[in-house]
């Protein structure tokens, strides 16, 4: 086998552009796959490989820095926000994952918001009063010998998802585009640590927490290509990632006792080809998490159509792995034919689910409460206007109801949709190109992958603030616009 900086060397050239191009969603985002090659990138896969094998460590990522961040997510208990690092650009040989300290963030923001009182290596941003500006590393947890809780994985990683094990301890699974796979990370809570592999200083996961083959059986089907979007259920033991270029959906086995996950099973042809002949699925959500009768709901990129599945186990046969068993579909056409959708979320009880569209650019509000047969009804409640190149959605209720956060790559702002209203209630500019976005409910917080300028927002969402739906921190430096 090669080795792995070889690998992605030479996997660079076919995603030429995807490394030049910023992704345009949370859990979904689009992008089109050349099928030409620059010859640029074939001296710079020559340059990679060059690197890699001469002086490895000089094309290493840093541990403490972002770099076209892309995916995140928050601890269940909010005390730590995982950040990923795409290596977009292909700068070094590998992404990383970072881990930041919530709490800590907080107790600046304390005397920040209070008092104006800056925290250690932070400064005022002298473009908004507001927002305190600070080294990524000032809030980068660190472990008991003071190394940076950090981890390398593939290129282009997209999105991460977060499984609470039965024993309270947390695993991270992620798509990445560069390899294909989906990385399986384990997190020592009390150690501030990664493990996926062994090794000094930034440990690059090692193959045993890549899984690339069905049930990880070299005579059976390899992962497809380009995953991209992953919802993960920790109650049912299961995650599910989709694929931006074949319509395919693939279930991961993702046991609670803390053994191996494996790909256990996939749905393909989900959705038709567009006039391009392209096809796509990006976003998913799970309607009821955890529950034995969740209903996952998958966007297409391609088509106007939301394509619901399920996780089939049998009871009977414990030891055996979990099927998809695709169900029933509906369109998205409110509007008109909205066949670009991207990201989705469900509100808390199940009982709604917001879609992103951008052709029209629209916030999908769908009524999907149980019919009396027992089925979501999946009807329109509202289609809310909204900015173009939207791609990530998330929703919470923080005491004033339901409320939906859309990024807006393009703009470098995040639009709050109040969802019984049906209307936009503030568009606030965060960074370029807001990629991903998760929220705190305890902490009444939001946090913003900027994807262009290597930073995270962070902003204040409590309910009557002064500086609510503003940027109260941005960590990291903007870096310079290309």
């Amino acid at each position: 086998m090669m080795n792995r900086c070889h690998d992605q060397a030479f996997a660079a050239p076919a995603r030429a552009t995807v490394a030049l191009r910023a992704p345009s969603n949370r859990a979904v985002r689009s992008m089109a796959v050349p099928t030409s090659v620059p010859a640029g990138w074939i001296a710079l896969a020559a340059l990679l490989l060059a690197g890699c094998t001469a002086a490895g460590e000089e094309v290493q990522p840093r541990g403490d820095a972002l770099f076209f961040p892309t995916g995140l997510a928050v601890t269940p208990d909010e005390s730590t926000l995982f950040v990923v690092n795409s290596n977009s650009n292909l700068r070094f040989d590998s992404g990383t994952v970072l881990a930041f300290d919530l709490e800590a963030i907080d107790q600046a923001l304390e005397g920040w918001l209070a008092d104006g009182d800056l925290a250690s290596g932070c400064s005022r941003d002298e473009a908004f009063s507001e927002t305190m500006q600070c080294d990524e590393v000032t809030f980068l947890m660190r472990d008991a010998d003071d190394r940076p809780a950090a981890v390398r994985t593939g290129n282009f990683a997209t999105d991460i998802g977060v499984q609470e094990l039965a024993s309270g301890a947390l695993r991270l699974l992620l798509p990445v585009r560069g390899d294909p796979s989906v990385t399986w990370i384990d997190w020592d809570a009390e150690g501030r640590r990664f493990d996926c592999g062994e090794g000094s200083g930034v440990v690059l996961c090692d193959d045993e927490h890549r899984l690339g083959r069905l049930r990880e059986n070299p005579d059976l089907a390899a992962i497809d290509f380009e995953p991209y979007g992953i919802y993960v259920d920790s109650g049912g033991g299961y995650a599910v990632v989709t694929h931006l270029t074949s319509a395919t959906v693939t279930l991961i086995d993702a046991p609670r006792d803390g053994s191996a996950p494996v790909i256990a099973d996939k749905a393909t042809g989900l959705f038709a080809a567009n006039g391009l002949g392209q096809r796509g699925a990006l976003g998913v959500a799970g309607r009821t998490p955890g529950q034995p009768d969740n209903l996952l709901y998958v966007t297409s990129r391609t088509e106007s159509r939301v394509q619901t599945l399920t996780v089939y186990r049998d009871e009977q046969f414990p030891e055996s792995l979990p099927v998809l068993l695709p169900g029933a579909y509906f369109f998205l056409s409110g509007v008109q034919g909205s066949d670009d959708s991207r990201g989705i979320a469900f509100n808390g009880d199940g009982s709604h689910a917001f879609v992103v569209n951008r052709a029209p650019p629209a916030l999908h509000i769908l009524d999907t409460e149980r019919s009396v047969q027992g089925f979501p009804v999946n009807t329109l409640d509202a289609a809310v206007e909204i900015c173009r190149e939207a791609s990530g959605v998330t929703a919470a209720d923080l005491g004033g109801g339901d409320r939906a956060w859309v990024t807006c790559f393009g703009a470098g702002q995040v639009w709050s949709v109040d969802p019984g209203r049906g209307l936009t209630q503030t568009a606030t500019t965060v960074g370029r190109g807001p990629f991903a976005i998760e929220v705190a409910i305890g902490r009444q917080r939001a946090y913003v992958t900027n994807f262009l300028e290597d930073t995270i927002a962070v902003m204040d969402l409590r309910p009557g603030s002064p500086t609510e739906h503003r940027v109260v921190l941005r960590l990291g430096a903007p870096r310079e616009a290309e």
